[in-house]
């Protein structure tokens, strides 16, 4: 057990900071409370008098594990066909990448992996935590989220080989007939009837039984709405990454339930869907209601550099208070695991991160990274 004395905690209901305890044991934090006054000699004190002590940072776009910058490290994409929901990523992580160090000694302690987007359906992401020496004992939830891909890249991996989709309209096209397929497929199911077995369509039904979001890559405005417009004539749960000119089309997007997946922000323009890309867009597609989560899209950009991406939006209209929360809670509730992680909770995942400072400020030090209630990392 763990007993960390003395410290600041941000509390993620309030967006303010709070001094109290912490008890931690059994992978869980046990107590939050002022001046827990335990006397045992198998309890480890640990003194974090002017630390400040936040919920481990939660990165909800990443392919860590999956894909380094080079093509022979790329094991997120499929690129045979373009239909591809039986994909697992789980079945592609190597624990052993040493982006996982990057990612817990900054403070990221759980990230949704996922396939690439060079598939229009690439397969299903897996949540899990970034330490541990088998994936399978990092595993929060798999499968997490059915991905799919709109846009650019679908369209220039299948032309370049002569095939569909070469267009947007194949792409939606391609989308939605496999959707209703699947849907189909889940119907007949559900009422008993004996449809004969398609593993892809089987990898749908936790999508239409609302267990399993998509998870839709989508950069252009009109991308965007399409996939809006999908996810609503099918009913089903989505979140929208990456969202580059979300903020173009913000009145439209506001009476949406789409949680909105921003990043990363540290990239160039590499790509023509990339040019209206703004630092201002989480801010203003925060301001119109919609839940905002900050991504890396690692390895686009570095996952260890997203604490400083979230840093960086207090010029663009976010307080310090309101970028945590968007690596905090607001990416749990997004991915539907807020009742293990996202908040200093009696209850929750004994996930925390200290620093020795303003958590975002770009010379601050994180102290020391606990996750399932081990020390990591210190600093």
């Amino acid at each position: 057990m763990i007993l960390l004395k003395n410290g600041t905690i941000f509390d993620c209901d309030t967006g303010s900071y709070i001094d109290k305890d912490i008890l931690i044991g059994d992978k869980k934090i046990l107590q939050v409370s002022s001046n827990i006054d335990i006397h045992d000699s198998k309890i480890q004190v640990i003194d974090v008098k002017e630390k400040i002590i936040c919920p481990g940072f939660i990165d909800a776009h990443s392919h860590i594990g999956m894909w380094t910058l080079t093509e022979k490290g790329n094991d997120a994409n499929e690129c045979v066909e373009p239909m591809t929901p039986t994909m697992k990523a789980i079945d592609a992580v190597n624990p052993m990448d040493t982006a996982f160090k990057d990612a817990y000694a900054s403070g990221i302690t759980t990230v949704m992996v996922c396939p690439g987007s060079g598939n229009a359906v690439g397969g299903q992401g897996a949540i899990i935590k970034t330490w541990g020496e088998d994936v399978e004992e990092m595993i929060v939830k798999s499968p997490a989220a059915m991905k799919m891909a709109f846009g650019e890249n679908p369209k220039n991996v299948y032309s370049a080989q002569g095939k569909s989709p070469s267009s947007r309209m194949a792409t939606a096209s391609l989308i939605k007939e496999l959707l209703t397929k699947a849907y189909m497929y889940f119907k007949e199911k559900k009422e008993g009837n004996a449809a004969d077995y398609d593993a892809k369509l089987e990898a749908f039904i936790p999508v239409f039984e609302g267990k399993m979001p998509l998870k839709i890559h989508a950069h252009r405005a009109d991308d965007i709405s399409m996939a809006v417009k999908i996810a609503e004539k099918f009913n089903l749960k989505a979140t929208l990454d990456h969202c580059t000119e979300g903020y173009l089309i913000k009145d439209y997007l506001k009476n949406k339930d789409f949680p909105v997946m921003i990043g990363p922000l540290f990239s160039f323009r590499s790509k023509d869907e990339l040019k209206n890309a703004s630092a201002k867009c989480a801010g203003i597609l925060r301001d119109s209601g919609m839940l905002v989560s900050l991504i890396s899209d690692h390895p686009f950009t570095n996952c260890k550099y997203l604490p400083l991406y979230a840093g960086l939006l207090s010029k663009y209209g976010f307080s310090q208070e309101e970028a945590l929360k968007a690596l905090t809670i607001n990416p749990a509730r997004a991915l539907g695991i807020d009742d293990r992680i996202g908040s200093i909770e009696e209850g929750k995942d004994a996930d925390l991160v200290i620093f020795d400072n303003e958590p975002l400020e770009s010379l601050t030090n994180v102290v020391m990274t606990i996750i399932n209630g081990i020390i990591v990392y210190e600093g």
